[in-house]
């Protein structure tokens, strides 16, 4: 983003680089500058893609780009499932079955909801809890969010 400054007032931060670059030429007044970040890149179309999977549009409007769409993973099953890491809504069709969450990856989230009549049992793998428990039952239509923290899956 371009702005313009007094002659050596700012200096770019870490991966930021400056342009034009700072001298000790002194210029009379107020010169435009610009901080270019190395870690963006400028696509042909004028999009800026900062990082893996994020743009910004030349109006400035910032997106989550890949993956081919916005919309989020949902599976629906009336047997017993183990989650998949590109999961998101778990929606239970049958009563009496169990949804294993898999080994937790810190910041993954799951939405689990039990869209019948009668119980589910949603499980963590080997050691890991939900909470304090290894556990938990959702009655007829009742859903659970966890997100794992690096350590436990917390209900939220």
């Amino acid at each position: 983003m371009a702005y313009n400054r007094q002659p050596q007032t700012v200096f770019a931060g870490i991966a930021l680089k400056q342009n034009p670059p700072p001298s000790i030429i002194q210029p009379a007044g107020i010169i435009p500058v610009t901080l270019d970040a190395d870690i963006a890149t400028t696509t042909s179309l004028g999009v800026v893609q900062v990082g893996s999977g994020l743009s910004i549009t030349p109006d400035g409007i910032l997106s989550a780009t890949g993956g081919g769409s916005s919309l989020i993973n949902v599976k629906l099953t009336a047997v017993s499932y183990t989650a998949l890491i590109t999961d998101y809504y778990i929606g239970a069709t049958k009563n009496d079955i169990e949804i294993t969450l898999p080994l937790g990856i810190t910041g993954k989230v799951y939405v689990i909801k039990n869209q019948v009549s009668g119980n589910i049992k949603v499980k963590a793998s080997g050691s890991q809890k939900i909470d304090t428990a290894s556990d938990k039952t959702l009655g007829s239509d009742n859903s659970i969010i966890v997100v794992f923290d690096g350590t436990r899956w917390n209900v939220i």
